[in-house]
């Protein structure tokens, strides 16, 4: 038996609940939180290119980046009740 053998043998026998089902919505709901920080990154990246320059289309932008934010939350948090 291979090492990780022995570490999925103790993983099954010392947390039951512990299946591969469990530990995939887990990795999902991580990666989801890692996309709203990418989402926060657009938004403060969007702030800072509005500010150096000048135009008639900063608003839409910033609008756009918000509601990105925004549905990225909606998301996490749809997963989190349905997972």
């Amino acid at each position: 038996m291979t090492p990780f053998e022995r570490f999925i043998q103790f993983l099954v026998n010392f947390i039951p609940a512990l299946t591969v089902w469990f530990l995939i919505k887990i990795l999902f709901l991580i990666g989801l939180a890692i996309y709203i920080a990418f989402a926060v990154i657009v938004i403060r990246q969007v702030d800072l290119m509005t500010q150096a320059l000048d135009g008639g289309f900063n608003f839409p932008l910033k609008l756009v980046s918000r509601i990105h934010l925004l549905v990225a939350i909606a998301v996490f948090l749809l997963a989190l009740i349905i997972l």
